[in-house]
Parts: C-alpha cells; sequence; structure tokens
C-alpha cells in the first residue's frame, strides 16, 4: 500500500497551555525503554492507517532506529503501573525538529495523553532555544491531524 504524508509546522512561541495528565508519570525516555517502546509503537499503530503487518522485530528496528537519532532531553514517555503508554520521539532533519514519533496505547487513546506528551516535548524544544518544530503525518490519520491542529501546527505541504 502506498501512503503519502504531508508536513506540519508550528512556530514555538505559540505553545498551547500544558494539559492536566493526573496520574501520569511523564519522564525522559531511556534506553532501558527499548523494548517496551517497541511493544506500544507496535500496539498503537496495529489497526490503524499506519500499520503495515510490522512484526515484533520490526518494531525493535524502528525503536533502534530512533534511539539513534532521537535528540534524548526532548523525549518523553509516560508509564503507569501496567508500563508504557505513550511517547513522544523528537529528531533532527535536514537541521530540523520534528516530533516522530507519537504514540499513545490503545487503552488510553482520547485521555490527552499523547496531547501531554507532545506538549512536554515542545516545552522543552522552547527553552531549549529552537524556535520551529515539525511534525509529519500520514494523510488520511484523523487523529494525529486533530492532535497536532490542536497544538497550533499547520499543514505546510506534501513530505
Amino acid at each position: 500500500m502506498s501512503r503519502t504524508r504531508s508536513e506540519y509546522r508550528l512556530d514555538l512561541p505559540h505553545l498551547p497551555p500544558l494539559a492536566p495528565a493526573i496520574g501520569l508519570d511523564v519522564r525522559e525516555v531511556t534506553t532501558d525503554d527499548r523494548a517496551a517502546a517497541a511493544r506500544l509503537l507496535l500496539a498503537a499503530y496495529r489497526g490503524t492507517i499506519d500499520d503495515e503487518g510490522e512484526t515484533d522485530d520490526d518494531a525493535l528496528d524502528a525503536i533502534d532506529d530512533y534511539f539513534g537519532r532521537i535528540i534524548w532531553p526532548h523525549s518523553v514517555v509516560a508509564a503507569d503501573s501496567g508500563g508504557l503508554i505513550g511517547m513522544s520521539f523528537v529528531v533532527v532533519v535536514d537541521d530540523r525538529h520534528y516530533i516522530d514519533p507519537v504514540a499513545t496505547a490503545a487503552a488510553n487513546k482520547g485521555r490527552g495523553v499523547g496531547r501531554t506528551l507532545v506538549t512536554h516535548s515542545l516545552r522543552s524544544l522552547a527553552a531549549a532555544g529552537v524556535t520551529e518544530v515539525g511534525a509529519t503525518i500520514t494523510d488520511g490519520n484523523s487523529p494525529s491531524e486533530r492532535l497536532f491542529t490542536s497544538l497550533g501546527f499547520t499543514r505546510v505541504g506534501a513530505w
């Protein structure tokens, strides 16, 4: 299946208020989160427009790739007593900061987990002096499109 993606951008001086996250343990991601992040990524995308039938090994390879590129201080995860329930990673592509990926466990979608994590990443980037951040979203991924546009991102074109 051929998917297309669009690029979205946000000027960081226009940050939204941090969504309340009662009961969330939000912290920087660590290498110890590797296996849990792979499980979360695989489960969060399963059955969505971004599902390409990946295996557990594919998910571990994807996390290893992200761990080789992410900006650690700005990349965060949320956990509850059952483990990781969400993540927001920051990567740099062609000298631009991007939020990629964002994943929320299916049982926690719609609770503000993704919004809270992305907002944490955005605030961290702003505090570090970054003035613009992007995101790439698979066209037709309505939940991600809603999340990012609600945070002030605007679509700037095809990725």
